[in-house]
Order: C-alpha cells, then structure tokens, then sequence
C-alpha cells in the first residue's frame, strides 16, 4: 500500500500551524503581568521582613485559596466554550467542504441530450463548458469563504478562478456585493437552471443539486452567525479583573506566609515567594490568554488551519469528481 501524499502534506501543514501556534497563549501582556505580579510579591517580601506589617500570616489565606479555585473553574468554562464556538466553525468550514464535493459528485449526471453530428458537437461544447464553470465556481466559493473567515472580502478573484468569458461583469458584480460567497452560489443555480432548461439534466437531480446549494449557503451563515455574534464582553471584563486582581495579590500573601511569625528575611524564603507567584501567575494570565478564543472563534479556527492546503485539496478532488479530463485543478498547490 502506498500513502497518499496530498492528505500527508496537507497533515503535515496542520501540524506545522499547530506546532507554530501552540506558545500563542504567551502573549507580551500576559508576560508584562506575569512579571509584574512576581515583583510585586519580591517587594512585598523584602519590605515585610524589614518594617513588619501588622499582618498575620493566615491574613486573607483562606478567602485567597477559595477565589484561585472558583477563578480556574471560571477561566476553565471559558476556555471550554470558546473551544466550543471553534469546533462550530471547524464544522461549518467542514460541511461548506462536503457540499461541494457533493455538487461535484451529482452534476455528472448533467450530459448532451443530442446524438445528430451537428447538434451533438454543440452539446458538447456546451456541456463542458458547464463542468468548467461550476468547477470554477465551486472554488471561487470556497475561496470566498476562506476570506470570509479571515475577515476579508472578495474584491478580486485569482486569475485562474476568472471566467474565459465575460468575466469584467462577474468581477464587478462580486465586489459590489457584501456577501461574495452568496451571491456565488446563486450562480451557481443559475448555472444549473440553464443545464435543466436545455434537458441536460432531469428535474429530480435538478432539484437535489438545488438543496446542496442551499446547504452551502446554510454552511456559510453557520460560520458567519459566529462572526457576527455579540461577544460575551461582560463575562471576558470579569474574568480579566478578577485574574489581575488574584494574581498581584496572591504574591503578598504568600511572602507573609513565607516569612512567618519570626520575620526574618531569607534567601531561600524570597526565592520560593517568586517561584510560587510566577508559577500562580502563568497558570491564571496564561488561561485567561486561552480563553480568548471565544471572543473570535473564527479567527482562531483560520490562524490554525493549513488554508492553502486545503484550498488545493478541494481543488482537486472537484477537478477529479466532475469526470471530465479537460477541467483542471484551479488552485494551485502552495
């Protein structure tokens, strides 16, 4: 048996992304807060052993420990539900995906309906010029899509996603739209009503295909209901006061405890202080970092994905699909 080398260069580049991305919860503020809570507890311990605070060394221990725990199961739920809204998207990229493969797939079922030499030399022009264009099509609306995960628009197709003809008013009317991928559906269905009004195709497949391009729309109002959705500030602003507010105080407690009753500064007793806050205060900034996610699920899914590699995939399973040797892969492989 032989491995398939498309697939394995397209895992190959998901892994490559998620090796890239996988320190991305360490972010230059998480690393300014991180050391400034670790210096905060430093002072508080140096300036305790020397004018001694009328504190305890139980002081505000207890509620300390009860509010780290209920944060890490808040900033956990948080992380849990972004992770949520991501694999939505994953799904809804996934299914935009399957569709067109599906569309693919049905519209051999569109061939000449004339055998007359004459008549028949047209047909098959006009036959392969359908397979040519939904194919086109088809990546055109993946494409868009893409973008549209990333944020972007369609102002300008690709050259090899461009029709042989006439593609001035395509153009045009691509980029004066709001929602490109759309409107590359609808002509997709005009480009099928013209093969169902020529006999090209019975009316019952007709009909299929016309539900699997209301599955594509349906797959890319899924993803763009993700983009458009109010985000939870409240419940982000919550969690980020209360993180910061653990975290730099967190570092004085533990240098009261560290220090004791005989308040005697120590060299092992300032090390462990920072140890432990910097340790406290990765885990908490760091989980909080992670659970940004749920502000832009979309973005997220889009910066972990092997995009180009996909695109070609695609590409080139619609080329193979369309069972016709003359359409070929409009992508090309990154």
């Amino acid at each position: 048996m032989l491995s398939d080398a498309t697939l394995t260069k397209a895992q190959a580049g998901m892994e490559s992304v998620s090796t890239r991305l996988s320190l991305s919860w360490v972010t230059p503020e998480m690393v300014i807060h991180v050391l400034a809570s670790t210096a905060v507890a430093a002072f508080a311990y140096v300036s305790h052993s020397f004018y001694g605070y009328p504190l305890s060394s139980g002081a505000f221990l207890n509620a300390h420990t009860l509010l780290g725990i209920v944060l890490g199961v808040l900033l956990t739920m948080r992380v849990v539900l972004g992770l949520q809204r991501v694999q939505a998207a994953a799904a809804a990229v996934q299914n935009f995906a399957k569709t067109c493969r599906q569309i693919a797939v049905l519209s051999t079922f569109v061939g000449e309906t004339l055998t007359v030499s004459a008549g028949a030399e047209v047909e098959k022009k006009a036959t392969t010029k359908f397979r040519y264009d939904l194919v086109r099509l088809l990546n055109l609306s993946y494409y868009s899509f893409q973008l549209m995960l990333n944020g972007m628009k369609l102002c300008v197709a690709p050259t090899s996603l461009k029709p042989r003809e006439g593609g001035k008013l395509e153009q045009e009317t691509l980029s004066a739209v709001d929602n490109p991928t759309v409107m590359v559906c609808k002509m997709i269905a005009k480009l099928l009503e013209q093969q169902a009004a020529a006999k090209r195709i019975p009316n019952e497949q007709c009909g299929v295909i016309m539900g699997k391009i209301a599955d594509l729309i349906d797959a890319y109002h899924s993803a763009l209901t993700l983009l458009l959705a109010p985000v939870p500030y409240t419940l982000s602003s919550f969690a980020y006061f209360f993180t910061c507010f653990f975290c730099y105080t967190v570092g004085p407690i533990i240098a009261i405890n560290e220090l004791g009753d005989n308040m005697q500064f120590a060299g092992m007793g300032l090390g462990l202080t920072i140890f432990y806050t910097f340790i406290l205060s990765n885990f908490f900034f760091g989980l909080f970092e992670a659970g940004k996610t749920l502000e832009a699920p979309l973005k997220s899914l889009a910066a972990s994905l092997a995009t180009d590699d996909m695109g070609y995939v695609l590409s080139d399973d619609l080329s193979n699909l369309i069972d016709d040797p003359d359409v070929p892969v409009l992508l090309t492989r990154p």
